[in-house]
């Protein structure tokens, strides 16, 4: 008896040891006054500059729920401070970010400019520990998925590397100008019967959305491909895809979870932890940025209308001394089905064959410094 009382005292004091290191934090952004959870190591030191892992949240869930996802066992070893926000709440949908994930027009908290928070909160968290700016990063789950992908194509200059675990690219997300090769990594189940694998009611497909970084990152459409040995307890298999470049910032990687349901695996009853293959996939990268132009500087680059489009696309290309661009037109699953090199700042795509029917497309526009993607819809 007093063996086990020992013990169990033991274990508590492990537990409270372990929960000291999170620290809850807000700051007022927007006159709204915004939360976060901030996970330091004991082995934490000021001398050697951390990561930064930013976990979001899915819908209607929280910081603290979202604390336990797994990362914090992690960073004890692997020098990371893990910083978990809180969404607003949407007076419909509970606690939401504003990914521009919605369903018939209706978009949570689209006044809300969790773009902007996101942001501050990495400069804040900044001021507040020893960080290696090269190595900050995005990761979430369900609609944290949706929202790590909008500040992968609208806000990445500060991040090195995403990955969006049952979130896609939301239906309300307009603008497509991730400026650069963005390195992501997805995970999916097949049998996600929230953020359908297939036929998304939030947003475009898995496989489209890989297709879409593949395109914008210049990869090689032929991938490599692993499936994980059968260790786990469940059914679930689970098959990893990886798109390569010249250099590992051109890293697209997809896991498709055989079976699963919307869900973070985890073993041993899972064949990966997916928590951890999130980690190996992010630490590859570093952030390449420096003197990338703003998101903003990206938008003014390139202007494509009208779009919709009908018979043509005009694409205003960026004026700079001896221009020379490459302007190619992409269907969604991937195939180029129109590419170009163009001397001027203005160049006219028509739309008169029957490659191109209703749908998405992404426009793609390399060269002199500047690598933007941008989606275009076709309705006739």
């Amino acid at each position: 008896m007093i063996k086990k009382l020992f013990l169990m005292l033991i274990i508590a004091a492990l537990c409270l040891n372990a929960n000291a290191q999170w620290t809850n934090k807000s700051f007022v952004y927007g006159s709204v006054t915004r939360q976060y959870r901030v996970y330091k190591s004991p082995n934490y030191s000021a001398a050697n500059p951390a990561s930064m892992v930013i976990t979001l949240h899915g819908l209607g869930d929280n910081m603290t729920n979202f604390s336990g996802i797994g990362f914090n066992y992690i960073a004890d070893t692997a020098n990371i401070i893990v910083v978990v926000p809180q969404a607003t709440t949407d007076p419909f949908a509970g606690t939401a970010w504003n990914s521009g994930a919605g369903i018939s027009g209706y978009y949570p908290n689209a006044a809300v400019n969790d773009v902007g928070f996101l942001n501050t909160l990495i400069d804040t968290v900044k001021n507040l520990y020893a960080i290696n700016p090269s190595r900050v990063y995005c990761c979430g789950f369900s609609m944290g998925g949706f929202m790590t992908q909008r500040m992968a194509l609208q806000s990445n200059l500060q991040i090195a590397a995403f990955v969006s675990m049952s979130g896609t690219i939301g239906a309300g997300v307009t603008a497509f100008a991730p400026g650069r090769a963005v390195p992501i990594a997805h995970f999916h189940g097949t049998s996600d019967s929230t953020v359908y694998y297939a036929g998304n009611l939030y947003g475009i497909d898995a496989d489209s959305l890989v297709h879409f970084w593949v395109i914008n990152n210049g990869c090689n459409p032929v991938h490599d491909s692993l499936r994980f040995a059968n260790t786990g307890t469940d059914t679930i298999k689970i098959d990893r895809f990886r798109y390569a470049g010249t250099n590992p910032n051109q890293d697209v990687w997809f896991y498709r979870m055989i079976g699963a349901t919307h869900t973070v695996l985890f073993a041993p009853a899972s064949d990966i932890n997916e928590v951890m293959e999130a980690w190996l996939f992010m630490r590859r990268h570093t952030n390449l940025t420096a003197g990338i132009a703003t998101q903003k500087d990206m938008e003014r680059t390139l202007q494509v209308y009208p779009n919709p489009a009908t018979n043509f696309v005009d694409v205003l290309l960026p004026e700079t001394k001896d221009a020379s661009y490459t302007v190619e037109l992409f269907s969604i699953q991937g195939a180029c089905l129109y590419s170009t090199q163009v001397n001027d700042t203005f160049h006219q795509i028509l739309l008169d064959d029957a490659r191109f029917s209703n749908g998405m497309y992404i426009l793609r526009v390399t060269g002199n410094d500047i690598n933007v993607s941008q989606r275009v819809m076709i309705q006739r």
